[in-house]
């Protein structure tokens, strides 16, 4: 039996799957930010108290204890300080927070936007890990000091799941610190940054062998000595995994966000991570997608659910009645073409359009792509994923099941003997 674990943002999921893939038990626990001083940041001994409240769970309804693998999915850039025995020395800075603009608008005026981009594929952004490792060194310098290691929500993880601080290229990759070509931390960029190299975690290839669960881990959790640890990855990169990506198709994790990812050539135009030893991997996110719904739900339609929403759409038609919604409300959002005929419907459907036509705009900047595999709590819509085939011309392929992070995490753990998610159903742009 294999064990996918999926660390996000503000949630800790573990998945038990039986050897052919089907799901024995699964645990799902959300968790706090904190708001502090106008920062975001996370508290890492939460993400290890639920990982094994997750493991100890699924153990225990289950009644699997000989389990074979874990793997993990987590979110990237953010990071916690720790001493030599990994115990936290500060809260974890969150990937949301941007305390650090200063400290980017300095990496940006020595190395230029391109330079920046052709060594860690990312563009200089104060969301990254550097940049805020540099304010982390320049305003917090007996934290800093102390820390015999400055580690990602991955290598955090795996530390304490068998004593060894690794992550991976898709993870390293997030920090706008490694030089996903050569596969090695940046030396011109930490060195500019102050950043020593020894403080930051190896990195491998996800799938590789991490090493054992220690017995610590298995008593507390109930899980029999034996149990193999795997290096996962970043979590929109395991959805990717869990979702079955290959040559020619775009996976879409349609959520409060969506994430477009697709396998590539070296080559730019959106963010670009080194996905194993031979491929790359490219991504384009939409920040306010799912979340644009629920603003139009709360806002103008008093709490509807997105299930009456969905049946409100379905009386409207393509065009949506002159109506375009530009839903990206992250930069400013705009509902144009409203006369005295428009309907609710008509709103309704222009998000659902206007969110499928940023999609299939994303995809052709990836360079197209034969299928696209959605999954998500956007693709529970029959309705927005028929829209999103018409809009964007290309076969959408709904998923069977939502939790591919997880899932690819169990792949790895498995050593790929678990497959993709299924196809449940496909839609083809001439039948929408």
């Amino acid at each position: 039996m294999y064990i996918g674990i999926d660390l996000g943002t503000t949630g800790c999921k573990t998945v038990m799957y039986g050897a052919s893939g089907g799901v024995l038990c699964e645990y799902n626990r959300e968790y706090e930010l904190i708001f502090k001083d106008g920062f975001v940041e996370q508290d890492a001994n939460e993400w290890w108290r639920l990982v094994c409240e997750g493991l100890s769970y699924v153990v225990e309804k289950s009644g699997v204890r000989d389990v074979r693998g874990i793997s993990v999915s987590t979110q990237s850039i953010s990071f916690v300080p720790v001493d030599r025995n990994g115990r936290t020395l500060d809260n974890a800075v969150s990937w949301l927070d941007l305390r650090a603009d200063g400290q980017c608008a300095r990496i940006l005026e020595r190395f230029g936007e391109k330079h920046i981009y052709d060594v860690t594929g990312k563009f200089c952004l104060s969301d990254y890990s550097l940049p805020k490792l540099m304010w982390l060194k320049e305003h917090k310098p007996d934290i800093y000091f102390a820390a015999d290691k400055i580690l990602f929500p991955l290598d955090f993880l795996n530390f304490k799941l068998c004593g060894r601080a690794v992550c991976d290229y898709t993870v390293a990759g997030g920090s706008m610190a490694y030089d996903i070509h050569n596969c090695c931390w940046s030396k011109e960029l930490l060195d500019f940054a102050g950043i020593e190299e020894s403080k930051l975690a190896e990195v491998g290839c996800m799938g590789e062998k991490v090493g054992m669960l220690l017995p610590e881990v298995c008593k507390v959790c109930g899980i029999n000595e034996g149990c193999t640890v795997y290096l996962g990855g970043q979590d929109q990169k395991l959805a990717a995994l869990g979702a079955g990506i290959e040559k020619d198709v775009c996976t879409v994790s349609f959520g409060t966000a969506t994430a477009i990812s697709k396998l590539c050539e070296n080559d730019g135009g959106a963010s670009l991570f080194r996905f194993s030893n031979s491929e790359y991997i490219s991504e384009l996110a939409l920040m306010t997608t799912g979340a644009a719904l629920r603003w139009l739900s709360r806002t103008l339609y008093g709490s509807m659910s997105y299930k009456e929403m969905d049946a409100l759409a379905e009386n409207s038609a393509p065009g949506a009645g002159g109506v375009v919604f530009e839903s990206d409300l992250s930069s400013g959002g705009a509902i144009r073409g409203l006369t005295l005929s428009t309907t609710s419907a008509d709103i309704v459907y222009a998000l659902y359009e206007g969110v499928s036509r940023d999609i299939a705009k994303a995809v052709e900047s990836l360079g197209g792509a034969d299928r696209l595999k959605v999954f998500g709590g956007g693709a529970k819509s029959d309705i927005w994923c028929r829209i999103l085939a018409r809009v964007a011309n290309i076969p959408v392929e709904v998923l069977d099941t939502a939790e591919t992070a997880s899932l690819g995490a169990a792949m790895l753990a498995s050593e790929y003997k678990i497959r993709p998610a299924g196809v449940k159903k496909i839609l083809y742009p001439e039948n929408n």
